[in-house]
């Protein structure tokens, strides 16, 4: 056997409230992974209107990169700009926390990094009411 063998690097966590959606990526994020989130999201913006996202960092190796310009990712995204209140990411490369500072005022999403260290002040704030939507 030649090749590597290959483990997925995406689960779902479970979260305390149904419209609070949470996912683990640790290692190569593939394009089947990246798929898989933005229909558990599909799905979620049937239920609700506005939903909070966590995503957790483990190893990132990275993905790829034919995921940048495919139809399922663009539509996602767009998705995602209308339905997300909230969305926090721990842990992942540095350049992530820099990335979000810049394009965070762009968004109507509140969108915040975390370092490892400041999980539980992650999930306390995706928690949190939002006082203008109820």
């Amino acid at each position: 056997m030649t090749g590597k063998l290959r483990h997925p690097a995406l689960s779902q966590l479970e979260t305390k409230r149904d419209d609070v959606y949470a996912f683990e990526i640790d290692g190569h994020l593939s394009a089947a992974e990246t798929d898989k989130i933005y229909a558990a999201l599909e799905e979620a913006y049937q239920e609700h209107d506005r939903i909070n996202l966590l995503i957790r960092i483990g190893r990132f190796d990275g993905f790829d990169w034919s995921t940048l310009f495919s139809e399922s990712t663009f539509m996602g995204k767009l998705h995602a700009i209308k339905h997300l209140r909230r969305y926090a990411v721990i842990g992942g490369p540095d350049w992530f926390a820099t990335a979000i500072r810049i394009f965070d005022p762009l968004f109507r999403v509140e969108v915040r990094h975390f370092g490892y260290e400041a999980e539980a002040e992650a999930w306390r704030w995706i928690y949190e009411e939002d006082l203008q939507t109820g």
